[in-house]
């Protein structure tokens, strides 16, 4: 942005005919006049495009001037010819109005119309000062989100200093250690579960920026199963759910999307088209809350949910990227649910607390939390809240309180953290409390009398991200396998492949393509080894591939109806005849979803990858 300064006797505009783009106007600002001002001749230019912060710097320098020479009035006046490189017109009026929003709360500001052609006087005061040109660019984020302050609170009520607070639980520490006194903490090296990424084919796209991973047909099936089973967890909650589909970008002029974009951080991916400046959305809420803000909304039917598996984007550090953990490109199960209040809001969150809770416990593992809060105040009207979720849970809480001094449109949010492999604390779940976005976005319900009312909105995702359940999924089969001594194993309904027949030889396998068939009509995925290998090597290939069943079929197993059948996940030898192997199966399977494979049964069909 370019600023030309002058600190005038007298200034005066007038409209005379309209150009390309122009704002609408009404007949009061087709002209105007002020005396004793500082007159600020403001190009925006195309790399101010998306910049959140451009109209502050904007602003800083502007009161920085005016308060320098005793200006009192200040005219913002749109003027192109000071750069070759011009903003568009819907991003540039954006801004200027932002700049004149601003002024006003300190200055009598008047602002010239864009697109307009116009006649100006100006009487320019002459004195040292009373002429500058200055160049605007986007200030560093005045506030990062490991800033502000932290502190322990436990289950009765008490809080303690993290430096002084001590305890036995291990993630509980590793969260504290590295989020409020910033310490190093867990193992170097290479993490164990990228063993299991190279595995199952999760690796970077060599041809796509930092950060964005490809799935091969293993790995692309358990990515839909957790797909599935996230949708399964939201059916049964007990909410009105609806399920929507939506586009990946927004526009950063819509003023909306441009506030809710400067509030959530500078992790934000941003691209052109035709002349306009789009944010990647870095979660579903600008697709959910567009289109909640259409819907007709009764008290009646609240609270409701909208659901969606939404593509999100985050400009994570190059240096910073996980396979699984930390990506440039995730899929969030991104549920938001609207509350008439926020005693509804709490019973809610409870719930849906509950159910976080819940799903860690289904992977043997436990949950701590850190607490975040958006003011001192959120603190206190949230406090008694925050103490019941401690009591249920018996554990004390972190707790982050953010940085005084910005509206936030949250109040509370909980991240929950697992311990992994590496002694180290890693969020999974996660819930919110929004209490800005609703009027934000103009998202409204009738309440009892028809009038239009706000909602609470929480946010949450139940079991994590996509990428990062598959991660806790990983991370604790890595670890049984330390803690036992025994193979690690995956949740039945999670394995790739769920039994592996290996034929002896030739004349074994129409007996395999038999067993197969009832295996793979009962909903089981059922692979056979056809090659021409070893039977050792086939075996001990089934049982590095982490198939779940590995049953071998010789002369005997052609006559007899028990088979030998090689269980993973307890690491032993069995006889059991067919119908056993399905109701064993159908006990592991359980409820979770079922897919069949995503590669032929046959592995001499399989290619490498």
């Amino acid at each position: 942005m370019r600023i030309l300064f002058i600190h005038a006797d007298s200034m005066k505009y007038e409209v005379k005919s309209e150009a390309k783009n122009a704002e609408e106007i009404d007949e009061r600002r087709r002209s105007g006049a002020v005396n004793d001002a500082l007159v600020c001749f403001i190009t925006v230019e195309k790399e101010d495009e998306g910049k959140r912060r451009i109209a502050d710097a904007a602003f800083r320098n502007i009161k920085e001037v005016a308060d320098t020479v005793g200006a009192k009035n200040i005219v913002l006046y749109p003027y192109a010819h000071l750069s070759s490189s011009l903003a568009s017109a819907d991003n540039a009026i954006n801004v200027l109005r932002e700049i004149e929003q601003k002024c006003s709360s300190e200055f009598n500001t008047l602002r010239a119309p864009f697109g307009w052609y116009k006649s100006f006087t100006i009487s320019c005061k002459g004195h040292p000062l009373s002429e500058l040109a200055r160049t605007i660019v986007e200030e560093k984020e005045e506030r990062r989100r490991d800033e502000g302050s932290y502190l322990v609170l436990t289950k009765d009520g008490r809080t303690v200093e993290p430096a002084a607070y001590t305890s036995s639980n291990r993630c509980f520490m590793a969260m504290l250690k590295k989020e409020a006194l910033k310490e190093q903490v867990g193992n170097s090296g290479e993490p164990e579960y990228l063993k299991l990424c190279r595995k199952f084919g999760i690796e970077w796209e060599r041809m796509s920026d930092i950060g964005h991973e490809v799935y091969n047909p293993a790995a692309a099936l358990m990515f839909d199963l957790a797909s599935d089973y996230a949708r399964q967890v939201i059916s049964g909650i007990g909410l009105s759910v609806f399920s929507v589909k939506g586009t990946n970008m927004f526009n950063l002029s819509e003023p909306a999307v441009k506030e809710h974009a400067a509030l959530f951080g500078d992790r934000l991916y941003t691209l052109e088209s035709e002349g306009k400046e789009f944010v990647l959305r870095y979660a579903a809420c600008h697709q959910q809350f567009s289109m909640m803000s259409t819907w007709n909304i009764s008290y009646r039917q609240m609270p409701l949910a909208a659901f969606e598996i939404a593509d999100a984007y985050r400009y994570e550090q190059s240096g910073e990227t996980m396979l699984l953990f930390r990506l440039r490109r995730l899929n969030m199960p991104d549920l938001h649910v609207l509350c008439r209040n926020m005693e509804e809001a709490y019973a809610w969150f409870e719930r849906i607390h509950e159910k976080i809770y819940e799903e860690v416990a289904k992977l043997g593992t436990d949950y701590e939390m850190l607490v975040n809060v958006s003011s001192r105040k959120a603190l206190e009207e949230n406090r008694a809240f925050i103490i019941k979720l401690l009591e249920g849970k018996q554990k004390d809480c972190l707790v982050h309180i953010y940085p005084e001094g910005t509206n936030f449109y949250w109040t509370v949010n909980i991240e929950y953290h697992i311990l992994d492999d590496m002694g180290r604390a890693r969020e999974i779940g996660t819930v919110q409390i929004d209490t800005g976005n609703a009027r934000r976005f103009n998202i409204t319900y009738a309440d009892a009398s028809g009038k239009k009312q706000y909602p609470i909105i929480l946010h949450t995702a139940i079991i994590g991200t996509i990428e990062r359940f598959m991660y806790a999924v990983f991370d604790r089969a890595i670890q049984r396998s330390r803690l036992t001594g025994k193979p690690g194993f995956l949740p039945f309904w999670f394995t790739p492949e769920q039994v592996r027949l290996i034929p002896m030889g030739e004349k074994h396998l129409q007996r395999a393509r038999e067993l197969a068939f009832h295996f793979t009509s009962a909903g089981f995925r059922t692979g056979i080894d056809d090659r021409d290998l070893t039977l050792s090597k086939k075996v001990r290939e089934a049982k590095q591939d982490w198939v779940s069943l590995v049953i071998v079929i010789g002369d005997r197993e052609m006559e007899v109806s028990e088979l030998p059948v090689y269980d993973r996940e307890r690491d032993e030898q069995r006889q059991m005849n067919v119908e056993e192997i399905i109701k064993l199966m159908k006990e592991r399977a359980s409820v979770y979803p079922s897919r069949p494979l995503y590669m032929p049964a046959e592995l001499s069909k399989r290619v490498t990858f």
